[in-house]
C-alpha cells in the first residue's frame, strides 16, 4: 500500500471537485446528486468532508482574489465576493445550497474569523 504526499492528495481532491461541480453545472443540480455519494465518502468521509473542501477552495480564491485588490489600492471585499462568485459560480450556489449543513457553517465561521482578524490588524511598529 503507498502512501500519498499530502500535495497528491489535495489535487486529487481537487480535480474530484472539479468533476463533481462540472456534473452538478451540466445537470443543473445545486445539491449533489446521490451517484456522488459513494465517491464523496470514500475521498471526503462524507458529505461534511466535500462541503469543507468546496468552502476551502472558495475561501482561498477570494483571500487571493481580496489580497490583490488590496495591492493595487482597491481593496474592497464587496468587489472581490462579486468577482469571485463570477470567477467559481457553481462553486458559489453549491456552498449557498447547503448553507445551512453544520460542517459548511463551521468551515466558514472559522474563514470569517481568519477574514475579521486579518482586517482587524494593525501594523506593527519596527523596534
Amino acid at each position: 500500500m503507498s502512501n500519498l504526499s499530502r500535495s497528491a492528495i489535495a489535487r486529487r481532491r481537487r480535480t474530484m471537485v472539479h468533476v463533481v461541480l462540472r456534473d452538478m453545472a451540466e445537470t443543473g443540480n445545486t445539491t449533489v446528486p446521490s451517484w456522488w455519494d459513494s465517491e464523496i465518502q470514500r475521498e471526503f468521509a462524507g458529505l461534511g468532508g466535500f462541503l469543507a473542501e468546496l468552502s476551502r477552495q472558495w475561501w482561498t480564491a477570494y483571500s487571493a482574489h481580496l489580497d490583490t485588490l488590496i495591492e493595487l489600492g482597491a481593496g474592497d471585499p464587496v468587489q472581490a465576493w462579486t468577482d469571485v462568485t463570477e470567477q467559481m459560480p457553481y462553486l458559489r450556489a453549491v456552498l449557498d445550497a447547503y448553507a445551512d449543513e453544520s460542517a459548511l457553517a463551521e468551515a466558514e465561521r472559522r474563514h470569517c474569523d481568519v477574514l475579521r482578524w486579518t482586517a482587524r490588524r494593525e501594523n506593527r511598529r519596527a523596534a
